[in-house]
């Protein structure tokens, strides 16, 4: 017999659990990053299905030890895990909502240090402008000015 909620399972020893993440939501990389901040203390099997991910999470250690004498039943890791998933996609998406704005500073970092074989289009003094990103892909757009 097993516990079961919206998303997750949890079997009759809660030692281990089975949580399924719809793909639409969360990606492979939010999934494997958050799994990998658990590894200490849980094992983790990902299951690939047409429109979710299944997260097999088990405990690795089911018994009190020195370092932890109560040890956590598998539905206490759950909430954690849970808002990691959430955390880790909200990384995701912030990485690339600024990938522009990276690429764009170390560029002109390492301009200004004179390591490019090419340099960046523009000077070095060019200025940065927001455009709407309704208008264009692209999150900023450098324009050179003129000398």
């Amino acid at each position: 017999m097993s516990l079961e909620r919206q998303n997750y399972t949890i079997d009759h020893d809660r030692t281990a659990a089975r949580i399924f993440l719809s793909k639409s939501v969360y990606s492979a990389g939010a999934v494997l990053r958050a799994s990998y901040s658990f590894s200490k203390d849980l094992a983790f099997q990902l299951v690939d299905h047409e429109d979710n991910t299944e997260v097999v999470v088990t405990l690795r250690s089911c018994s009190p030890t020195l370092e932890q004498p109560s040890a956590k039943k598998i539905d206490e890791w759950i909430p954690d895990l849970l808002n990691a998933f959430v955390d880790f996609q909200l990384r995701v998406e912030i990485q690339a909502e600024t990938a522009a704005v990276r690429e764009l500073i170390v560029a002109k970092a390492l301009a200004e240090a004179g390591v490019l074989e090419d340099a960046p289009p523009g000077v070095y003094e060019d200025s940065v402008e927001s455009r709407s990103a309704v208008q264009h892909e692209r999150l900023v757009n450098i324009t050179p000015t003129s000398s």
